[in-house]
């Protein structure tokens, strides 16, 4: 008997909690998954050793869906993300296969999970206009301009929040529109409406446990690698400091030491600080998750037992 709903998995967790290798594991004895990265800066092609990627051989083996997506010369926004996501579940279910979504971008998750409002994709002429604007003049002459063009957003949005400034202004440019009338103007679409979506995290117990294994990582992904790989992006690609991905943890130390903001020696301590606050807001995020079915970084046996129920429960 086919399922009243088809089923897509989602599995969350916070950075260097194993997630790779559980879904990876999940593949190989659940060969109907399909993997879909959540993650906003392996979506980059260019990206690859600040952002822990898979290896070329891993990702031959196992494709991951949204993971060199895109390359550093266009934005990959929160509704480029829903927009792919939802056409990828489709044609996934196409193939009679289970999309397993995994990640650790929790906003990219809960709005997967609890639909957006149709928005217009990143407009690159204006946000290079906007991005120039910036660099010569300020953030606040562009907080200036979305004070005017829409002071309710305005006032919900930090004026240094250079990202949100200029999507909101993207937006409202785009559709002539409030940042609110565009939210209201279509009720968001919720997973759970449609399909039988199954989450799954990995939730630390032991914090000490977690950042042991985000320092033991470390290293690998801030050395000079890391610094090669920024240099060669600002060669080859226009993107300044306030694109997403150079704002991203790892990439945002390793794009100061470059402009000598700060020292090569300090590079390490201060992504790793970074990365630990980081990993706090996760699980913060995954405390107040709904439905949730949680396990402890060591329970991948158990996790799959029980994933194992839940798919033939369908």
């Amino acid at each position: 008997m086919k399922p009243h709903k088809k089923p897509i998995l989602f599995l969350l967790g916070p950075t260097a909690s194993g997630k790779t290798d559980w879904a990876i594991n999940w593949q190989i004895k659940f060969e109907d998954l399909e993997i879909i990265s959540v993650d906003s800066v392996m979506v980059y092609k260019e990206c690859n050793v600040g952002s822990a990627k898979p290896s070329n051989s891993i990702l031959k083996k196992h494709p991951h869906h949204l993971v060199n997506h895109v390359s550093l010369n266009s934005i990959f926004s929160v509704a480029d993300f829903y927009q792919t996501a939802m056409k990828l579940i489709d044609s996934i279910h196409g193939k009679n296969k289970v999309p397993l979504f995994v990640g650790g971008s929790m906003m990219y998750f809960n709005l997967l999970k609890n639909g957006l409002s149709v928005l217009p994709s990143a407009i690159k002429s204006l946000r290079e206009d906007l991005e120039t604007r910036i660099l010569e003049h300020g953030i606040e002459t562009v907080y200036a301009d979305l004070t005017k063009l829409d002071p309710k957003a305005a006032k919900k949005i930090k004026p240094q929040d250079t990202q949100r400034i200029i999507r909101a202004i993207e937006v409202v440019s785009a559709t002539g529109k409030s940042m609110n009338a565009n939210f209201a103007s279509k009720k968001p679409f919720r997973l759970k409406e449609k399909y039988e979506l199954i989450e799954f995290g990995i939730f630390p117990e032991e914090r000490s446990k977690l950042h042991k294994r985000i320092e033991s990582r470390q290293g690998k992904l801030v050395g000079d690698s890391l610094l090669e790989e920024i240099n060669e992006i600002k060669i080859n690609f226009d993107v300044s400091s306030a694109h997403p991905a150079m704002k991203a943890i790892n990439y945002k130390q390793g794009l100061d030491v470059i402009e000598g903001k700060i020292e090569k020696s300090e590079l390490f301590e201060k992504s790793l600080f970074a990365t630990r606050q980081f990993a706090k807001r996760q699980c913060t995020w995954m405390r107040g998750w709904e439905n949730l079915i949680s396990f402890d970084l060591h329970q991948r046996d158990e996790a799959t037992e029980e994933l194992k129920k839940q798919l033939n429960l369908l």
